[in-house]
């Protein structure tokens, strides 16, 4: 997979007018709270996903006194990525200079894994957010998934109007029975995904913590021995008085539990940051099995919560994998320490310096 080797940000959030060339090694990024750090990670993700990961409201991303503002990369193999933001006109996507019909787009040539301290969400979170963690997965491994959960999206949309309307059963059985069909195939996607990936997972998390009881299981959103069309059709009435299809895709979760209590409940920061950190480099390890495609890591003040001890392992870990890496951090000696105890190629480190906005190569 190849790498980023120019990126151009143009006032988002607090950088101007910025071009950074980074290694497709380890780049480090340094500087003081609120000097741009995370807002280099926020670009990047940007770039490969078309939004921002602090917040939905896209307004916020465009600095103060500009009326737009744009990503752009240029990858090793020659690939050009573009996202633009603006207060006047659509959002705009392109890829090769042409634009793109949907975000979906940029994440097949960028996929990202972003670790910062949203990921806790993953372990205490609700279950949209590990739903998403596994359909990202799917996603990139199983092509066919995206349309058949845009078509699902738009059968459920259509049905909660529909039951909030208290339309007759009549208008809901067509919406219900394309609804069905989609369930079933995104289900066994994601089923098929898990099989597979839950195992790589336990043994990428023993390389980082070992906690006997850990486990994680797959619920799909409704009970795993009925038929959905079965459970929609005798739950009409229920559905009707919350005004929302109940049962379903959309209501899948990961259940990760240590023993018979909720891991969140029971782990340290410090180990759920280890089982976060494992679950993300176990689907960017997986996918480089699974399709060959390489995974780009965003890390997020990677010492906090974590020993020296722990980051190297983390490091090793990161290294063995082979993708481009992007960690910030406030200490410049700690970054650079923890990068000396794993195995990195050191020519194949950058260290960039963030302050006030502007982005200075050390």
């Amino acid at each position: 997979m190849p790498s980023i080797q120019k990126l151009q940000v143009n006032t988002f959030r607090n950088l101007h007018q910025e071009t950074l060339n980074p290694v497709p090694g380890v780049n480090l990024i340094c500087g003081q709270n609120g000097s741009g750090k995370s807002s280099i990670l926020e670009a990047i993700y940007f770039l490969g996903l078309g939004r921002s990961f602090r917040n939905t409201q896209q307004t916020p991303l465009i600095q103060h006194g500009s009326r737009s503002c744009s990503v752009f990369g240029e990858l090793s193999d020659g690939l050009t990525l573009g996202v633009s933001r603006s207060l006047d006109a659509p959002p705009q996507i392109r890829l090769r200079g042409d634009k793109a019909q949907s975000s979906a787009e940029l994440a097949k040539h960028l996929p990202l894994q972003l670790l910062n301290a949203e990921a806790f969400k993953l372990l205490e979170g609700g279950p949209k957010t590990r739903r998403q963690y596994i359909d990202w997965g799917v996603f990139h491994v199983k092509h066919q998934f995206h349309n058949h959960w845009r078509e699902f999206k738009r059968c459920l949309q259509n049905r909660n109007i529909l039951l909030k309307r208290k339309a007759p059963a009549s208008e809901i059985t067509p919406w219900t029975q394309e609804f069905v069909r989609h369930a079933n195939i995104i289900d066994q996607f994601r089923n098929d995904y898990l099989s597979l990936f839950l195992p790589f997972l336990e043994s990428i998390l023993a390389n980082l913590i070992h906690l006997e009881d850990l486990s994680f299981r797959y619920t799909r959103g409704w009970s795993h021995d009925e038929d959905i069309l079965s459970v929609l059709e005798q739950g009409l009435k229920r559905d009707f008085a919350f005004g929302h299809t109940v049962a379903g895709p959309q209501r899948a979760d990961l259940k990760i539990r240590l023993g018979s209590e909720n891991a969140c409940d029971i782990l340290s920061r410090g180990q759920q940051k280890l089982v976060v950190i494992a679950m993300k480099l176990a689907q960017g390890a997986f996918l480089v099995r699974e399709s060959r495609l390489q995974c780009l890591y965003l890390i997020d003040d990677l010492p906090a919560e974590l020993d020296k001890e722990n980051r190297g392992r983390v490091c090793r870990l990161l290294s063995e994998l082979g993708g481009q890496v992007f960690i910030t951090g406030t200490e410049q000696e700690e970054l650079l320490d923890t990068i000396k105890n794993s195995n990195f190629d050191t020519n194949d480190c950058k260290l960039f310096h963030v302050k006030h906005g502007i982005i200075s190569a050390m």
